[in-house]
Formats: C-alpha cells, sequence, structure tokens
C-alpha cells in the first residue's frame, strides 16, 4: 500500500469540532465553500474532518448514530467534495474512546475505575465507553461501515484508542478477562499482577483497533488508517500493527518546553512508516482560542520538517460552524514559509553518527516527558550533535555510526548487548550513565567489560559533585560540580577514572542543617565520578551520575557543558561541527545524493509566573549572524543556502571545508555538494 500522499504532502491541519448541542446556533453558519476557502489561501494539502465528537454527535448524514441536532445538511460529506475540487487529502476523523451520548444513553457502556466509579466527568467532554461493551459492535462498527461505504476519504484517524490506564473493571471486562485468563479481573489483581492486567487493557485496545482496520480494508483498501498515538515511541506493537501511519501530538504547551518537535522527530524519522508530529495553532492547548504568531509556527514547523517529520496543526471549528480567518492568515504565512523549504526536506533520511538508545517510559502527550530521554537529546541538541534516537532493542545493526548513547533507564537485551559488545570492540564509542545496562538478577552491569567496571552500589546521598577535570571543565568553574541525582558506586577494573564523586558534605536532617538544602562538597571518594575505558579498538565512557535526567530537570547547564566536553574530547569522525549559540539547532539529512544541512534558531520571551504560565511563547526571534561550520568530507566542495540560493564562499581544511553562513532568522538549509 502506498503511503506517498501522506509523506509527501506536510502542509496540514486538523480541525477539532467537539461540539456539544446546547449553544443555540450550532452550526448554523456553516458554508462549505467558504469553509474550504480558508484551508486553499492558507496553501494546505491535507485536512482531518470530523466524522464524529467526543460528545458523540455525529457530522454527516447517517442513519446509524445521533446526529448533532444543529446540522441541517452533511458537514463531513460537503466538506469533502469541496477539498477534492482543490485536489486535498482528507482524513475523516472518528472519537473511539470517548463518546458522551454513548454512555449517557447506555450507562452499562461506561468505563469502570478500580474504586467502582464510572469515568465520566460531569461538566467536560470526558465520558469513556469501554472498548470491551457492546458499544463496539453496536455502534462503533456499524458507524464505521457506514462513513466508509458513503465516503470516499483518503486516511482516518481514530481518536483515544485505549481503554484508559489500560485497565477498567466493568461488567464487559470481567466476563472477558475470566473467558481469556481463568481468573476474577479485580482492583487486587492490578496491585499483585499489574503486567497482566495492563496488558489485558492493550490487547483489548490492540483487537478492536484491528477489527476496525479490517473492516475499513475490506470497503476500501486504498484508505489509510491510523488510531491517535500509533508509532509514537515505546508504543505497543500490536498496536502500531493497526496503523499504516502514525502520529504524535507534540505541543510546547504540555511541557514547557520547544525541544518536543525535534526529539520526537529524531526518533519517528528511525520508522519505515510515515509519521505525523502534530501542533496546535493555540497557546495553551486543544481548544483555547487563542493563537500563535506566525514567527512560533514557523520555527515549530522547521523543527518537524528539518528533521524527517510531518507537519500537522490543530485548529478547532467555531461554535456556529465557521472557521476564524484570522488564524488563517497565520497558518498560512507559516505554509509558505514551509513550501519554500519543503522540497529540501521531504523524503529525507538522516546522516548517522549518534544512536540516543533510550526508554520513552511516559509518552502520553500531556504527561511530563521521560526526563533521561529528553536530557539526553536536549544535550546532544544543544551541543549540536547529530543523532538520532531508538526505544530499546529497537535499534538496527548500528552501522554507520559512530557513537551509541545510553540513559540510565535504558531496557536491552541479551542480543541488543551482544550488539553493542561488538560496536564498540569494532571501534566505537559508548556512553553510558548511572544504571544503564544493570542487572538485578546478575547484579552488575551486563556490559560491566566494555565498561571496565563493576557494580557495587547505589551512594545514601541525594546529590553529590565530581572533582574538577581541567580537560572536561572547560566553560565552567574550576570548583567541584553539582549533579542533583543519586550516584552509584563501581569498582574499577580496566576503566580510568576522569573524575571522582565528592560526596556533600552531609545530609541535612536534624541538627545538621545548612545555609542550602544541598551542602557544599566534602570528602572526595575513592569512586569513578567519570571513567573511560578502552575495549578492543573502541571507548566506553562511564557517567556514575543520572545526567541525563538531572539535567531534563534543572537544567544546570555545567552538567551539559562537562557531557558535551566529554564527547567532543573522545568521539571522531564528525560530519560537521558547528560553532554557534546553544540556541541554534544543527540537523543533517541526504537526499537524492545530496546532503543537507538545517541550522535552526529559538528565542522566546522572559518567564513569568511558571506555576501558571504553560511556557513562553514565541513573538519573534533574534537572527544569529556568521555561524561558522566545517564540513569533515573531502568530496564536498560548495555550500549553498536553501531557499535563498547563495553560494558560500569555502575554504579547504585537511578534513573537507570551512565555510560562514551570514544569518540564520528562523531555518536556513545549506546544501552540500561534491561540484
Amino acid at each position: 500500500m502506498s503511503t506517498n500522499w501522506i509523506r509527501e504532502n506536510i502542509r496540514q491541519v486538523h480541525i477539532d469540532f467537539h461540539m456539544p448541542e446546547f449553544p443555540r446556533d450550532a452550526i448554523a453558519n456553516f458554508h462549505a465553500e467558504e469553509f474550504v476557502s480558508h484551508f486553499v489561501r492558507a496553501k494546505v494539502n491535507v485536512i482531518g474532518v470530523f466524522t464524529k465528537c467526543h460528545f458523540g454527535n455525529a457530522f454527516y448524514d447517517n442513519k446509524v448514530g445521533h446526529k448533532h441536532s444543529g446540522l441541517k445538511g452533511d458537514f463531513f460529506g460537503e466538506v469533502l467534495t469541496e477539498a477534492k475540487k482543490h485536489d486535498m487529502k482528507v482524513i475523516a476523523y472518528y472519537s473511539l474512546g470517548t463518546d458522551a451520548h454513548a454512555v449517557l444513553h447506555n450507562p452499562d457502556w461506561y468505563q469502570v475505575d478500580e474504586k467502582g466509579k464510572v469515568r465520566g466527568s460531569e461538566g467536560t467532554v470526558w465520558e469513556l465507553p469501554c472498548l470491551n461493551s457492546p458499544y463496539r459492535e453496536e455502534l462503533v462498527i456499524p458507524q464505521v461501515k457506514e462513513i466508509t461505504e458513503k465516503y470516499e476519504m483518503d486516511g482516518y484517524l481514530f481518536d483515544i484508542p485505549y481503554i484508559h490506564n489500560h485497565y477498567c473493571f466493568c461488567k464487559y471486562c470481567k466476563k472477558k478477562f475470566l473467558e481469556e485468563y481463568g481468573q476474577v479481573l479485580t482492583p487486587e489483581l492490578l496491585e499483585t499482577n499489574r503486567e497482566l492486567v495492563i496488558g489485558f487493557g492493550i490487547d483489548s485496545a490492540a483487537r478492536c483497533m484491528k477489527e476496525i482496520y479490517d473492516v475499513i480494508k475490506k470497503i476500501r483498501p486504498d484508505v489509510l488508517v491510523n488510531c491517535n498515538g500509533a508509532w509514537r515511541m515505546g508504543e505497543p506493537a500490536e498496536v502500531n500493527a493497526t496503523s499504516d501511519y502514525g502520529l504524535w501530538e507534540s505541543q510546547p504547551s504540555a511541557t514547557g518546553s520547544f525541544l518536543g518537535h525535534s526529539i520526537r522527530a529524531r526518533h519517528i524519522r528511525t520508522l519505515d512508516v510515515p509519521v505525523q508530529i502534530m501542533t496546535v495553532r493555540f497557546t495553551e492547548g486543544w481548544g483555547l482560542m487563542s493563537c500563535k504568531t506566525a514567527e512560533q509556527l514557523k520555527f515549530e514547523f522547521a523543527c518537524i520538517m528539518a528533521n524527517g517529520g510531518i507537519i500537522n496543526i490543530g485548529d478547532q471549528v467555531m461554535p456556529d460552524g465557521t472557521l476564524q480567518a484570522g488564524v488563517y492568515d497565520i497558518i498560512g504565512e507559516a505554509f509558505n514559509f514551509v513550501e519554500a523549504r519543503e522540497a529540501y526536506c521531504i523524503g529525507g533520511k538522516s546522516v548517522r553518527h549518534t544512536a540516543l538508545i533510550a526508554n520513552n517510559t511516559n509518552n502520553w502527550y500531556h504527561d511530563k516527558d521521560d526526563s533521561a530521554t529528553f536530557g539526553a537529546a536536549k544535550m546532544l541538541i544543544e551541543g549540536h550533535h547529530q543523532f538520532d534516537i531508538y526505544y530499546n532493542d529497537n535499534f538496527p545493526d548500528l552501522e554507520g555510526y559512530k557513537v551509541v548513547v545510553l540513559t540510565e533507564n535504558v531496557n536491552l537485551s541479551s542480543t541488543s548487548i551482544q550488539l553493542l559488545d561488538s560496536f564498540v570492540a569494532n571501534g566505537g564509542l559508548l556512553l553510558a550513565e548511572g544504571a544503564a545496562t544493570y542487572s538485578k538478577e546478575t547484579k552488575d552491569f551486563q556490559l560491566a567489560d566494555v565498561l571496565g567496571l563493576h557494580y557495587l552500589e547505589r551512594t545514601p546521598y541525594p546529590f553529590a559533585y565530581f572533582t574538577e577535570n581541567e580537560d572536561l571543565w572547560h566553560g565552567v568553574a574550576r570548583i567541584p560540580q553539582l549533579v542533583e541525582g543519586e550516584f552509584i558506586k563501581t569498582i574499577p577494573a580496566t576503566s580510568e577514572t576522569l573524575s571522582y564523586i565528592q560526596w556533600p558534605l552531609t545530609v541535612p536532617a536534624v541538627n545538621r542543617a545548612f545555609r542550602h538544602p544541598m551542602p557544599p562538597a566534602g570528602a572526595i571518594s575513592d569512586f569513578p565520578g567519570i571513567s573511560v575505558n578502552k575495549y578492543g579498538k573502541g571507548t566506553a565512557i562511564y557517567v556514575a551520575a543520572p545526567v541525563f535526567r538531572t539535567y531534563w530537570n534543572s537544567n544546570h547547564f555545567w552538567v551539559r557543558r562537562i557531557m558535551m566536553n566529554l564527547l567532543d574530547q573522545y568521539a571522531r569522525e564528525k560530519y560537521y561541527e558547528v560553532e554557534a549559540p546553544v540556541h541554534v539547532e544543527a540537523n543533517m539529512m541526504e537526499k537524492d545524493g545530496k546532503k543537507y544541512l538545517h541550522l535552526i534558531n529559538f528565542q522566546n520571551i522572559h518567564a513569568g509566573e511558571k506555576n501558571s504560565s504553560f511556557y513562553d511563547p514565541i513573538e519573534n526571534i533574534t537572527p544569529v549572524y556568521d555561524i561558522q561550520v566545517y564540513i569533515n568530507d573531502k568530496r564536498i566542495q560548495t555550500a549553498t543556502t536553501r531557499p535563498d540560493n547563495e553560494r558560500l564562499m569555502t575554504e579547504q581544511t585537511e578534513e573537507g571545508i570551512v565555510f560562514t553562513v551570514p544569518k540564520v532568522h528562523i531555518h536556513t538549509i545549506i546544501e552540500l555538494s561534491e561540484n
């Protein structure tokens, strides 16, 4: 099945239309031609259009389910017809896991939590039917059949395809669980065998999506099917199998960080399926009728497309069925920016250098991101390193990679451990932190020989210090440097210690209070804080502290500088080196035999009250000037900026060429050629 259209059309808009029935003039002013004209003006080439919303209201000419009482015509059908006139692709949105009308009229369909309460929330849209109840057979499947038979859409998006938290104690779940496992499903079982209960919930969702998928494909084999969240980092394989393309929601307001788009894209570009990175027009989450600046959207879109993702931005239909024209002035300006650059981005593949192998344990868009994964990625982005992100064992044979970075919570099989052993032995560089590869069974690192040391125990202190190392302390004060996390004691075998763990003077307690809750450094221990080991033809670096997690949580710049000094000292064969501020992101892609260096510039405004403001929006981005770039490839002869088409002056070096990029406002692409 071809997924080319979704890969090649990256100016996508998803139009939310969760609409209750009480507004007096609901959908009264909807006109399909005017509605679609906004997308035409804004150069949109794919739109997501509602067939059924969270309130359970259908927005098409239906015989199954409840049609919104304010809708006189056929919202979905009319928008679809009009969009096709302008060669737009249309994705049909269907609210699967939330349907207020269904459960309010069929209370036995509700999900039930561990306290015996139905999962409904009066005053919000979150009324949750169980996918194991007759909701599926009596409403979902008949409705999906009706929609698919009636309309020639290009794709589907099924929202909230899971049981909440992956467990439910309704009578239908209990019945099915007993039939399948021969056990009674109880809240107590959730405590004693959580993996079994959660697995049942995930499997229930996957079977529901598989049934939906098969229904659609039988009617329209070429329609692409997706459930929201498929192909995110750590998404269950059985769920991914029901989706032809992926979708990963990514909003600065969810975590307060603008790094999410780049980090997510650096994972999904390693996959064989196209994946949308979905942001929103709103400054503070879905449905707040605000609008970001065009400057911010250009930056967000650049982060997505320059790193190999598909741009998708969410909007919200007004209660009367219209769109806000002013929003499409902004989106249109941002999509003009995309259109000028997309030819150099679509279909690009990452140039391999560093593989970050991690375990993104929290992957719901509204959860705090996994600190170890995102902290490592933040360091590498700010250090201008070229890297891709893999989930645990889902990494390739590492061909082409020069460096592997392991987070403290990575979960690797014996096969993966063997691959990493061979990688270092054959000349690769490994950087591992904290408890990475620790085995509870052997009470040692699985890569102990590679690291040249053995695990002893965790320290009793919740924080400690690195002793100074002149080479690694470049750019930081020559003092013991704090890491706000618990260190690990190790016993060196063949490794060389570069920095020792220095204990804090004490742990504050009664009669041991200090001026600050984290007292200054005290005794220097005998245990390595940073060590290096030669193994075969390669090198392994071990850092005895959770530096990635603590960097994400504390933003202590000195931790990042020490780690980047460490990598810069030992990492060789870098394809490029960029002399730029940390807020400039660099990334290298290749396409059609050419390499493209992407430089993305970002600044936002001063922070306000962090307890109540979601994040600091971008109003203006100040250009950065005169960025020096070294390309370590003797075959490269020319460097040309895109889309400005300015050929840069280059000088030969021993390794390749050096040139200066005169200006980066938001996103500059440098095309590198051999002639």
